[in-house]
């Protein structure tokens, strides 16, 4: 074998030696995080954090409770103490935002456990908090034909957003994946009360 040949078959089993140990072996040890587990959000709240992102939501809504003297979170009922930084640290993608023109979500999964009540929210807020400024997300939703019973998350409307004698509005994958998104946002567990460390 040539020389240039050994130093180029020395570099490749180095960097494959080394991609080895350092990349693949710790990633095979890992395995996905559940936010059950107090991990980052997985599956289908992975891809509602990117919808919740893609539109903006951080515009408008924060997710970190401020500490007593920063502002009225706590007493609001938004968290039983202030966020701490080592509660990211998992996350890939962090939308704290920074104007709250809406409420906090750092533990909205913890404040409104039924996904319904999201689904209308999302659907038309007004409907729920008539004035507010958030904007309606109609375009994650979808009309299908109703064939008997409506589905279980189909939307009950009526009025001028009733749809067609026949159809239903159920959530599309968008908006299943942002309400799971929203419900696996529990960044203080219920009942912490401690001291920040």
């Amino acid at each position: 074998m040539t020389e240039p040949k050994r130093v180029l078959l020395g570099i490749l089993l180095a960097t494959g030696v080394g991609w080895l140990l350092l990349v693949w072996m710790p990633l095979r040890k890992l395995g996905p995080a559940s936010a059950a587990d107090g991990g980052a959000p997985f599956g289908r709240a992975v891809i509602g954090g990117k919808v919740y992102a893609a539109n903006g939501c951080a515009s408008c809504h924060t997710q970190v409770v401020r500490p007593p003297n920063l502002g009225s979170d706590i007493a609001r009922g938004w968290g039983a103490r202030r966020t701490l930084p080592t509660e990211y640290r998992e996350e890939h993608l962090v939308p704290l935002g920074v104007l709250r023109l809406g409420p906090d979500l750092a533990n909205v999964g913890e404040r409104r456990t039924e996904p319904y009540w999201y689904y209308r929210l999302l659907y038309d807020p007004r409907t729920i908090y008539p004035g507010t400024l958030m904007p309606s997300y109609r375009y994650l939703f979808a009309r299908v034909p109703l064939l008997g019973t409506p589905l279980p998350d189909s939307l009950s409307l009526s009025g001028r957003d009733a749809p067609p004698l026949g159809f239903q509005v159920v959530p599309g994958p968008k908006a299943r994946g942002l309400v799971a998104y929203l419900l696996s946002l529990k960044r203080v567990p219920p009942g912490e009360t401690g001291k920040t460390p």
